[in-house]
């Protein structure tokens, strides 16, 4: 990670972090106790952050390590590549379901049974992403430590 972008990259751990916290509410106190207003509200929240910060860190961090040579080496940027292609199928697919749920505000019980695998798949595949996140972070980060 270059230096320049690491303060950026802090930015969007914290608001990841704050992400997966949302999530958890949304899950545990929400869809849990079948309190599907306030798991509407931690979804469409999660999104509007994941709109305002993730995605534009993401595509520009991607585009700067394509054009560095990600794919040069791809063995030993395993986590980056795979950390930006689940991350962006997980706000893929979140983002479809959420637009979904927008459409059919009723809810119908058929819609709630079909998605429902889709949503542990994407609440999955989020905290695979995050935790890769994470590792490059950390990885990032340990290159500007004294030797």
């Amino acid at each position: 990670m270059q230096a320049e972008l690491f303060p950026v990259a802090t930015a969007v751990l914290i608001a990841e972090t704050f992400v997966l916290i949302v999530l958890l509410i949304g899950w545990l106190y929400g869809a849990r106790r079948l309190e599907f207003r306030l798991h509407h509200r931690a979804v469409y929240s999660v999104i509007l952050i994941h709109a305002v910060t993730v995605g534009p860190w993401m595509i520009m961090r991607a585009m700067l390590f394509a054009s560095q040579g990600l794919f040069d080496d791809p063995i030993s940027s395993w986590y980056q590549i795979l950390h930006d292609a689940l991350g962006i199928i997980a706000i893929s697919l979140g983002f479809i379901v959420a637009v979904v749920f927008l459409i059919r505000r009723d809810m119908p019980l058929r819609l709630l049974k079909r998605t429902r695998p889709v949503m542990i798949l994407i609440l999955t595949l989020w905290v695979v992403t995050f935790l890769l996140g994470v590792m490059s972070y950390i990885i990032g980060w340990s290159a500007y430590l004294p030797s």
